[in-house]
């Protein structure tokens, strides 16, 4: 069970889903409303919350939390192949992010175990993976436009 106290789920959950919705809505070039767009990072921060405190497997939540998230994508209007590609491909980035931080965490000596004594200081050593979340987002994001713009011209 990955139990999550509140101050992580305020300064992980929450900022996590904000750009895993963020990068979602740049894949599948959808803009953005923001009443929507709150309302469903916090409902998504809610049911991630709660499908952690369930008694199950470590990654079975993961699972859980995709297709959540695939649920809420369809139901604020985004059709569901682009809501589940878009998801995964987010949850990809994301995974790669924490994969990245785990390795600059180790290079630099910090504990890496899965349970840290201070909620505080696991939310601080998981900045590094938000950061690479929003830069692998607005590479994207800039990827797609370039591609959008390089499409106009040969047509």
């Amino acid at each position: 069970m990955l139990k999550l106290v509140w101050i992580e789920f305020f300064f992980r959950t929450v900022p996590e889903t904000l750009l895993l919705i963020f990068g979602i809505h740049v894949i599948t070039k959808k803009s953005i409303d923001i009443p929507k767009y709150i309302l469903s990072s916090a409902l998504l921060s809610l049911l991630i919350f709660f499908v952690r405190r369930l008694p199950i497997y470590f990654g079975v939540h993961m699972i859980i939390n995709i297709i959540l998230t695939i649920i809420i994508m369809t139901s604020i209007k985004i059709p569901i192949i682009k809501s589940i590609y878009s998801t995964l491909l987010v949850y990809f980035l994301l995974s790669l992010g924490e994969f990245f931080n785990m390795i600059i965490l180790d290079l630099l000596n910090i504990d890496t175990s899965i349970e840290f004594s201070n909620p505080f200081i696991k939310c601080l050593a998981g900045i590094p993976s938000l950061i690479i979340l929003l830069l692998s987002i607005l590479i994207l994001k800039y990827l797609l436009r370039m591609k959008e713009g390089i499409k106009n011209v040969y047509n």
